[in-house]
């Protein structure tokens, strides 16, 4: 009797972390994609150094969320959008016309995270 209750337990951990995981992936996405949408908005309706402060604080809001996306997704991901951040700030300064494309790589690949951790049939299987 106490195997079963001890696996039980283990399984109700384990279902308690994977959908604790995919709630944190989730809202992390989110927030990126709201700070990301906030900064494309001031990048097209104002100057690009009215967009720096919000872009700087996009890029550390990245920094804390990558450090622990990294311990709950597969690297690769998280090195995808990574790269493509990086890419934003220099066309950002420059302003080149390729920006607009980049942000909408960065959101690509931001809600290809979001949706590839949820617990859905077409992930698992």
């Amino acid at each position: 009797m106490n195997r079963v209750r001890l696996g039980a337990a283990i399984l109700l951990i384990l279902l308690v972390m994977s959908i604790g995981t995919a709630w944190f992936v989730h809202s992390e996405t989110d927030m990126l994609l709201e700070k990301l949408d906030e900064i494309e908005e001031i990048a097209e309706t104002q100057s690009l150094e009215a967009a720096a402060e919000p872009f700087a604080e996009f890029e550390a809001q990245w920094e804390k969320s990558q450090r622990i996306l990294n311990l709950m997704v597969w690297r690769d991901k998280v090195l995808q959008i990574d790269i493509t951040i990086s890419h934003l700030d220099p066309m950002r300064a420059e302003d080149c016309d390729e920006l607009k494309s980049e942000f909408a790589e960065a959101r690509m690949w931001i809600e290809r995270l979001g949706v590839g951790e949820m617990p859905l049939l077409r992930n698992i299987l």
